[in-house]
């Protein structure tokens, strides 16, 4: 089931709009409900799908993390590794904007790319699981609090509510106490 909820997450997220920095004039987009303009130079918001696309024909490029800023989130993260209300704020799409930087590295074959592939797996692999011991703990913890679900991205909270219900079906169904 939760395969299913994170593939439906992942669709949809491809509708939710994106900040592109225009790379080249497309001029006028009829998306059927409405008309976007991109012209050079400007910054604007089309469905991630279409910024998908413009950033595959080098027409735009999507407004993502840098591997510096990841580096900076995973050291923030460090800092208080043990405390899961100290999680930090993400972007909702942030593991799906992190994704346009892993293709910008893989497409390139500069040894220096490379080895800011390697950097990108490696934090992206120690933040993650940062991240998910704490959200563990605060669906562990019962701590529904908006101001924490909040800071995380739509793929983290699912997982989140996912641990929160089995935690729930433990105690109420094996355990026998439902609080």
């Amino acid at each position: 089931m939760f395969k299913t909820k994170l593939r439906a997450l992942k669709r949809l997220s491809l509708t939710q709009k994106q900040k592109v920095l225009v790379l080249d004039d497309s001029g006028q987009i009829d998306l059927g409900f409405c008309q976007i303009s991109l012209y050079k130079g400007s910054e604007n918001e089309v469905p991630l799908w279409l910024a998908k696309e413009l950033e595959r024909l080098g027409k735009a490029k999507v407004n993502r993390p840098s591997l510096e800023d990841l580096g900076r989130l995973l050291f923030q993260e460090k800092q208080n590794v043990n405390i899961p209300a100290s999680i930090l704020k993400l972007d909702k799409d942030f593991y799906l904007l992190s994704k346009f930087l892993e293709r910008e590295l893989k497409g390139s074959n500069s040894l220096e790319d490379l080895e800011k592939l390697k950097r990108y797996y490696s934090v992206m692999k120690e933040l993650s699981t940062i991240r998910l011991r704490k959200i563990i703990q605060l669906a562990l913890l019962n701590i529904n609090e908006q101001n924490l679900i909040s800071r995380m991205s739509r793929e983290e909270y699912l997982v989140y509510q996912t641990v929160s219900e089995i935690i729930k079906n433990y105690y109420g169904e094996i355990v026998g106490n439902s609080s």
